[in-house]
């Protein structure tokens, strides 16, 4: 049976009707731990969306994703065509500049300009449209979504782009949505906003309880429950290992290093990143993230389920010791080879190490 995008419907054995979808899609699929430059990714034709386009699936690939990511480009001086869908998307501009009008009503529509750095979310079923307002130069942006659970919990195309329910404890069309003013929520270390004209200027909570020097804010828009979060780390420090269930996208928006990846037991599995590279940490695997430049690291993380406001996982587990029963390995705790091979990067770089004694653990 087909329905009215026109792909087969699923069938016992097949694939999930989120892969059913991708497949309709008609543009490239990249899956991996890591990409190296999304910044750089060669796009094909969107046909849905008129511009171009690919998306990212991270983390193990036997696991069926609760999140996913796309990459898609707006060519100069053109528009993208109107959306709306029942998923929630962050958005991130990569490149460029550019405005969206976001609407209920075709005859009062809120429009907002954005730039390189600025992150907004589009509110849940609402019509929107992107513009690029350069007319040589094509805009770029990162998308964020929770479309694989939408997909494969309702598996009907109908229902996730051609629902007319509105959602207006979220959004009734307010002329001050996307103003770019937030609400910040000290005691979560919470920075509560629609539209972020530019993530440099957020201002940062201490985070050393995941490592030295450490800084954080956790972001929440439009009532989500995919959220996101910005972390610095220092020169010549690293971060302590936790692990998390799937779902968090993590792009890397300056510096350089190394991330640690592991399953409980299993050897370690190094990935190099740099400005522009995205990694995934798969379900519940040890991850922890090293500066080997002679700058600070800057990451954007962009999560399925972290949202403080509506919770769906115990977030206090991640930042709880492993001796504790929790999903935070301490450095007193950690594998000696971990600190040792750091300090051997640092030495090639002829940065100093910047990380406490530790005193080991029986």
């Amino acid at each position: 049976m087909r329905n009215h995008a026109g792909y087969e419907e699923a069938t016992y054995g097949e694939k999930t009707s989120f892969d059913q979808f991708l497949d309709w899609e008609g543009i490239p699929v990249i899956r991996n731990f890591i990409v190296d430059d999304v910044r750089e990714l060669s796009l094909s034709p969107w046909k849905r969306k008129g511009g171009l386009g690919r998306y990212i699936i991270l983390g193990y690939p036997k696991d069926s994703p609760n999140a996913a990511a796309y990459v898609c480009e707006i060519p100069p001086g053109q528009s993208l065509g109107p959306q709306k869908h029942m998923f929630e998307e962050l958005i991130f501009i990569l490149k460029g500049r550019g405005a969206t009008s976001v609407w209920l009503d075709e005859d009062k529509k809120n429009t907002f300009e954005w730039q390189e750095g600025s992150l907004f979310s589009i509110p849940l079923n609402a019509r929107h449209q992107h513009f690029n307002g350069q007319g040589d130069k094509p805009a770029r942006y990162l998308g964020f979504t929770n479309a694989p659970m939408v997909f494969n919990l309702f598996h009907s195309y109908d229902f996730v782009f051609h629902n007319g329910y509105r959602f207006l404890d979220r959004y009734r069309g307010e002329k001050e949505h996307f103003s770019g003013k937030g609400t910040s929520r000290a005691e979560w270390l919470v920075w509560e906003s629609n539209f972020i004209p530019d993530i440099d200027k957020l201002k940062f909570h201490d985070w050393t309880r995941k490592g030295p020097g450490a800084t954080y804010v956790q972001l929440e828009f439009c009532d989500n429950v995919i959220s996101g979060h910005v972390t610095h780390s220092p020169v010549g420090a690293y971060k302590k290992a936790h692990r998390h269930g799937p779902g968090a996208y993590i792009l890397v928006l300056s510096g350089k290093g190394y991330t640690l990846m592991w399953s409980e037991g299993a050897e370690m599995q190094r990935y190099d990143w740099a400005p522009g590279s995205m990694i995934s940490p798969p379900n519940m695997w040890f991850h922890q993230h090293f500066n080997t430049g002679r700058e600070p690291i800057k990451m954007l993380a962009l999560k399925a389920w972290e949202s403080r406001k509506y919770r769906v996982v115990d977030v206090e587990q991640m930042f709880t010791s492993t001796r504790s029963g929790g999903d935070l390995i301490e450095l007193e705790d950690e594998d000696p080879m971990v600190r040792k091979m750091f300090e051997e990067e640092l030495k090639k770089e002829g940065i100093p190490l910047n990380m406490p004694p530790v005193k080991r653990r029986d």
